[in-house]
């Protein structure tokens, strides 16, 4: 009997064998490791270790933006506004100098004595790729917003600097594919259509064909990332996209209308030669003699990219104070 008492009164003090507490989960634990691969992980976003990187961010915004069709609309905008650019350009420069030829105008010798002509209409399509871009960069951010998905992005990776920084690495790289092949379409169309007997550019335009072709697609993601800083500034599609077309479109035309209408206002030429516009059709052009022709300081097409890059860091860094700054809502 006593042994048994003795059996009995350890089962009721809860006597437990000793072994491992699996009540409180330790370090490298299954449910931990579960815990933290929880949560979006599946977007790439954290290492094994639950760190966040920025090629997982980047991974997701490709994923992200290759989802929607807006993404896919806007840029075969880019890429195939400037080879049909190209050709209505091309065709309009043959109607004239057909209608030339008939009445002995000056026309008839506008093709064939230089190849300005020539690389001014393969360069031409990136005009109205340009606002295409633009209206891409400020959907990049400002969708999640009307759409209400920010706060998913920014639970999954709450540093709206790296969240930020990958939809620019992004937006760029896609641009630029979308705007180089494009502009390639628009060279190889061009050659045919627009024969240029004279292959050889003045001497100071020697590295006109270098500059359209490959740095024209540059200044588009310049474009493209101008928009995305404009968009995390205002927040919203409707005001991302005004300002983006304020500063392109809007600005130039006001400039240029108040210089034709002011009389003595040959000081807003600068203003106006230092719209994102204006500063796309210097480096386009190559200008570089302006100045020597008594027409005012104009920047040459390296000072033009050099500005233009100085209007994008502007309006990303703004973007980017604002977004880090504000209440998501």
């Amino acid at each position: 009997m006593s042994a048994d008492n003795g059996s009995r009164a350890r089962r009721s003090r809860g006597e437990v064998p000793t072994g491992p507490n699996y009540g409180t989960p330790r370090h490298g634990s299954a449910f931990t490791r579960l815990r933290r691969t929880s949560g979006l992980s599946f977007l790439g976003l954290r290492r094994p270790s639950g760190q966040l990187t920025l090629s997982g961010a980047v991974r997701g915004e490709l994923r992200k933006m290759f989802s929607l069709r807006s993404t896919w609309v806007l840029l075969l905008s880019v890429m195939l506004l400037q080879p049909l650019s190209t050709g209505l350009i091309a065709c309009a420069l043959r109607v004239l100098v057909g209608h030339g030829q008939q009445t002995n105008h000056f026309l008839t010798n506008l093709l064939p004595t230089s190849s300005d002509v020539f690389w001014s209409a393969v360069a031409g399509g990136l005009f109205p790729a340009m606002i295409a871009a633009g209206i891409l960069g400020v959907l990049v951010l400002t969708r999640e917003f009307s759409g209400a998905t920010i706060e998913s992005t920014l639970t999954a990776n709450p540093r709206r600097g790296m969240v930020l920084m990958a939809k620019g690495f992004v937006l760029a790289l896609l641009t630029w594919l979308a705007a180089q092949v494009g502009l390639l379409l628009s060279w190889i169309l061009a050659t045919p259509l627009l024969s240029v007997r004279s292959g050889i550019l003045p001497v100071s335009k020697s590295g006109l064909a270098l500059i359209d072709l490959l740095g024209g697609p540059l200044m588009l993601v310049l474009f493209a990332l101008m928009g995305l800083g404009l968009g995390a500034l205002s927040r919203s599609k409707a005001g991302g996209i005004g300002l983006f077309l304020g500063l392109t479109l809007i600005l130039p035309l006001i400039l240029g209308f108040l210089r034709s209408l002011i009389p003595h206002a040959g000081w807003l030429q600068i203003p106006f030669r230092l719209t994102p516009t204006s500063l796309l059709g210097t480096f386009l052009s190559n200008l570089g003699q302006a100045s020597e022709a008594g027409r005012g300081w104009w920047p040459t097409w390296w000072q033009a990219g050099l500005i233009m890059m100085v209007w994008t860091a502007l309006c990303c860094a703004l973007g980017t104070l604002v977004f880090r700054r504000a209440d998501i809502g």
